[in-house]
């Protein structure tokens, strides 16, 4: 498709699970490692870590506990984010069996006897490791933006935002313009009003991009015929 020009209004991108970095986990995601539950009838009997300490990890502790034969729930401190009342009840189950409630960040995946998944060597705050022996992991670390192919378009990017100009909100690439929470420039402040800023000051740039011989003439609600018949209010 041919356009005489771009406007980039992305957002902060698409969003993907945070994934599990640890040693080893690569080879196993998708397999033992996921980041959604999909199946929850599959779990059945199986032994479950679950990384996190948001809603989605305490709910699915909640929703697992008394199906699955061991829970471990790993959270890297001991506060957590999911609302009070599931914290408060998943302390109450927590009997270091069917349950168990672990603080520490994931060192590795434990390693394995030919193709079997052994589960995940987790470090405790003083530093002692430990063995976490399960089947089955589930990643619960929330989402973080990505730009996806737009990060591969050759534009200036900072902190994962494409870089514009204050006066035209054009990109680095003439012809591509970013407005919203995609962009970045100094000052910039994260507000839909801002966004419709930057889109208006952007449509008059496209405008000028695509017709720089032609003035652009500006028509006002309140005193122009033109748009008064636009809007219907004309007579």
């Amino acid at each position: 498709m041919n356009a005489g020009a771009v406007i980039l209004a992305a957002g902060l991108g698409a969003f993907q699970p945070r994934r599990l970095r640890a040693l080893g986990a690569d080879t196993w995601e998708n397999r033992n490692i996921h980041y959604r539950i999909r199946n929850p009838e599959t779990l059945a009997d199986r032994r479950i870590a679950i990384l996190g300490g948001g809603d989605s990890a305490l709910d699915w502790t909640l929703a697992l506990h008394g199906k699955a034969s061991q829970i471990t729930l790993v959270h890297r401190r001991s506060e957590y984010r999911a609302q009070p009342a599931s914290v408060k009840k998943m302390k109450g189950l927590v009997d270091g069996s069917t349950l168990t409630e672990f603080q520490g960040h994931v060192k590795s995946v434990l390693p394995a006897e030919g193709d079997s998944f052994e589960g995940l060597l987790i470090v405790d705050p003083e530093g002692e490791e430990h063995r976490v022996e399960c089947d089955q992991v589930f990643v619960f670390w929330g989402l973080s933006p990505n730009l996806g192919p737009i990060a591969d378009w050759g534009l200036d990017l900072e902190k994962r935002q494409v870089k514009v100009d204050c006066e035209k909100f054009q990109t680095s690439i003439p012809g591509i313009f970013a407005v919203g929470d995609i962009n970045s420039y100094p000052g910039k402040k994260k507000l839909i009003l801002s966004g419709f800023h930057e889109a208006a000051l952007a449509a008059f740039a496209v405008q000028e991009h695509i017709h720089p011989d032609q003035k652009i003439r500006l028509q006002y609600t309140t005193t122009s015929p033109i748009m008064h018949k636009r809007l219907g209010v004309s007579g």
